[in-house]
């Protein structure tokens, strides 16, 4: 049986809603849903095929969707963050990326540029340069990725000496560069020849660890394609994600 890491759920464990009454049906065993939900984004099957020893999936899948709308994943992720963060050696170097995943299903995709006009959604995730995953943004795969840029940059943890971001050249542009300026953030983006062939290129250093966090989050075959209908389920699915993994970080 997949099982999330003892030390996350007993974080879980705090800020789960619980039921005040007694009265109606007993509740559902909390631990025994959030295994399921992190069975299914394990192995990315379908809801009605979660093995019976979880409960009835449609139970179980009740449970992720109040919580995902009560903001519940994204708050395990502060708190994973939050923990990650007291354990860790100070860091000042931190790294920004957009990853496309295939979505059929999802009423927030766009046609993907890089995929031949299929629909798809965008991941947004920023690293550390140990590659744990500190934040994520989600949104339609047609938009731009710099669209995404000032969801992540108040993310960045503050701290008096100048942080350090690398990105890849569809990041490099002044915009970005002044915002995160005003941030006390040295922003280094790869330069953008298609702007000017004959300047000197800049490659930002380590900036490939943002591509080794993507591909740890790939073997949750949840987040590979994404089946879900709505932004807030597949958003929740890259949080817990995100979360599991700054556990197992620590």
């Amino acid at each position: 049986m997949s099982r999330i890491p003892d030390i996350l759920w007993n974080k879980i464990e705090t800020i789960l809603p619980r039921k005040k009454s007694l009265r109606g049906r007993p509740e559902m065993d909390a631990k025994t849903a959030i295994e399921g939900i992190f069975y299914l984004l394990r192995t990315g099957g379908q809801w009605c095929e979660l093995p019976r020893y979880f409960g009835p999936p449609s139970t179980v899948h009740g449970k992720f969707l109040k919580w995902a709308r009560m903001g519940l994943f994204q708050l395990i992720l502060k708190e994973a963050k939050e923990f990650y963060l007291s354990h860790s050696e100070e860091n000042v170097w931190y790294a920004i990326d957009a990853s496309h995943s295939k979505a059929p299903l999802a009423n927030f995709s766009g046609k993907s540029p890089v995929d031949r006009g299929k629909r798809g959604v965008k991941k947004t995730i920023l690293v550390d340069r140990r590659g744990a995953p500190l934040a994520v943004v989600i949104g339609a795969g047609n938009i731009h990725d710099s669209k995404f840029f000032e969801e992540i940059l108040p993310q960045i943890p503050s701290k008096e000496l100048p942080q350090i971001l690398a990105a890849d050249s569809a990041y490099d542009c002044k915009k970005l560069k002044k915002l995160s300026k005003n941030r006390n953030i040295a922003f280094i983006p790869t330069t953008n020849r298609r702007r000017n062939k004959d300047v000197h290129v800049v490659y930002p250093p380590h900036r490939w660890i943002v591509e080794r966090t993507f591909g740890w989050l790939a073997s949750y075959r949840g987040l590979k394609t994404c089946w879900t209908k709505t932004k807030i389920a597949y958003e929740s699915f890259c949080f817990f994600a995100a979360s599991i993994q700054l556990f197992r970080m620590v």
